[in-house]
C-alpha cells in the first residue's frame, strides 16, 4: 500500500514562487529517491481546489477534503511566507475582482476580525492560520513537515508548531522566531535547487520556441515590480530603463512574476511601459517554466519578488532587490547570497548596476549557490526518510 504525501501550499492562485515550490519538491524526490517515490502518492492541496494547468501548474484539491487521510500520511507545508498568514489575508489574495479586493483591504484596515468572518464564510480554510495544520483535525495519525517556510507564528499557533515532525526555516529571521518554540533547521528556500534539477532538455519541453529563440538571439535584463512594494513611480522607473536602453546594447524585459491579487505586477509594469520613450517589452501570460527560463538567461534581474531573486540566484544571475523594506528578501539574501546582492538598491541605481554586471565574475555566487543547494538536498533527504 502506498503512503500519501500531501504537498500543501498557497497555490490555488497563480503566483510563480508558490506554484513552483511543490513541483520542484516532487521532481527532487522522484529524481533523487526513485525507489522511495514508487511507493508514494503525491497530492497537491491548497485551501481551495483549483486548476492552473494552463500555466504548467498542478491542479489542487481542498485541504478540507483530506482530513480522513490514512495513517502514515504526511502533510508537507511546501514553503512560502506562510507562518503568519491568516485566512483573511489569504482570502484577499485569491480575488480576481479589483473592487472587491479593495473592499476587503478596507475591511482589514478597520476591522480585521470582520475580514476573518467574511473569509470563513466564503473560503474553505480548515484553520484560521490555514498553513499551520493542526494534527487533531485529522481522523488518523499524520506527520506534519514544514519545508523552508518563512514568517513568524502568532502566539495562538505556537502549540501547533511544536507538534511538527520537522521544520526548516528559509532565512535567519524566521529561524530565530521559530527556534523560540521548536527545533528548526536553517535551510534556503527550496526553489534555489531549480538549476540542479531543471535542465535544457526540460525547458525545451515546457517553454515556447519563440521565447527560447528570443533568449538565444538577444542580451537583456529582467525587471519586475509589484505596485504595493515599490518606493518609486512608474515614470521614475521608465526614465531609468530608458537610460539602460539608450546607453547599453541590452534589451529590457518587463517580467510580471506575481499574477495573483495583492501582487498585480502587470498593472505597474504596463504603466512603466506606457511612460517609456524606448521599446520596453512586457512578457505576460507565461507559464512557470517560461518565467524561470527568462530569468535564467538574463544578464541581471531587478525586482521586488523574492522568488524572482531566488530563481536568478539559482542560475548564477545577478539579482537586486529594489526595496530595502521587504524583510523576506533582505533577510534571504543576507543569509544566503554574496556581495553586492546582499544590499538593496534604488530604482536610480539600475543603470549603473547593469553596466557593472557586464563584467561581473559570478564564480563566488555559483559557489554560494552550490553550498546552499547542498544544504537543501541534505534537508530534503531527511524529509524523504520520513515519508
Amino acid at each position: 500500500m502506498k503512503n500519501t504525501v500531501v504537498l500543501y501550499g498557497a497555490y490555488d492562485r497563480y503566483n510563480y514562487g508558490d506554484n513552483l515550490m511543490p513541483i520542484l519538491l516532487e521532481l527532487f524526490f522522484r529524481t533523487k529517491h526513485p525507489q522511495k517515490t514508487e511507493r508514494l502518492d503525491f497530492i497537491y492541496a491548497s485551501i481551495d481546489s483549483s486548476d492552473l494547468s494552463k500555466y504548467s501548474c498542478m491542479p489542487t484539491v481542498a485541504m478540507k477534503s483530506l482530513l480522513s487521510l490514512d495513517e502514515n500520511s504526511s502533510i508537507i507545508v511546501v514553503g512560502g511566507e506562510v507562518l503568519g498568514a491568516d485566512v483573511g489575508t489569504l482570502y484577499t489574495h485569491v480575488q480576481d475582482n479589483y473592487y472587491y479586493t479593495r473592499f476587503l483591504k478596507a475591511v482589514r484596515r478597520y476591522s480585521p476580525g470582520m475580514l476573518t468572518k467574511i473569509a470563513k464564510l466564503f473560503y474553505p480554510a480548515v484553520w484560521i492560520y490555514p498553513y499551520i495544520p493542526q494534527k487533531s483535525s485529522f481522523k488518523n495519525k499524520v506527520k506534519v513537515i514544514y519545508n523552508t517556510v518563512g514568517g513568524g507564528p502568532v502566539q495562538s499557533q505556537v502549540n501547533y508548531i511544536k507538534e511538527a515532525d520537522y521544520i526548516s526555516s528559509r532565512d535567519q529571521r524566521t529561524f530565530d522566531e521559530v527556534n523560540k518554540w521548536s527545533s528548526t533547521e536553517l535551510v534556503p528556500d527550496s526553489v534555489l535547487i531549480a538549476s540542479e534539477i531543471v535542465d535544457d532538455a526540460f525547458f525545451s519541453k515546457h517553454v515556447r520556441k519563440e521565447i527560447t529563440d528570443y533568449c538565444r538571439d538577444n542580451k537583456y535584463i529582467t525587471v519586475q515590480a509589484c505596485p504595493y512594494k515599490v518606493q518609486f513611480t512608474a515614470k521614475q522607473m521608465a526614465r531609468e530603463l530608458d537610460s539602460v536602453k539608450n546607453e547599453t546594447d541590452l534589451d529590457v524585459i518587463l517580467l510580471p512574476i506575481g499574477y495573483a491579487s495583492g501582487h498585480d505586477d502587470v498593472l505597474f509594469l504596463k504603466e512603466v511601459q506606457s511612460f517609456a520613450t524606448t521599446n520596453l517589452k512586457v512578457q505576460y501570460e507565461l507559464n512557470v517554466w517560461e518565467i524561470m527560463y527568462l530569468l535564467s538567461r538574463s544578464q541581471s534581474f531587478y525586482g521586488t519578488s523574492l522568488h524572482g531573486v531566488i530563481t536568478a540566484m539559482s542560475f548564477g544571475i545577478p539579482h537586486f532587490c529594489l526595496n530595502g523594506k521587504i524583510d523576506k528578501i533582505t533577510s534571504f539574501v543576507k543569509t544566503w547570497s554574496v556581495a553586492p546582492f546582499i544590499k538593496p538598491i534604488t530604482v536610480t541605481d539600475i543603470k549603473s548596476m547593469v553596466i557593472q554586471m557586464e563584467k561581473f565574475d559570478n564564480s563566488e555566487l555559483l559557489n554560494a549557490v552550490s553550498r546552499s543547494q547542498g544544504i537543501i538536498s541534505a534537508s530534503l533527504n531527511k524529509v524523504a526518510d520520513m515519508l
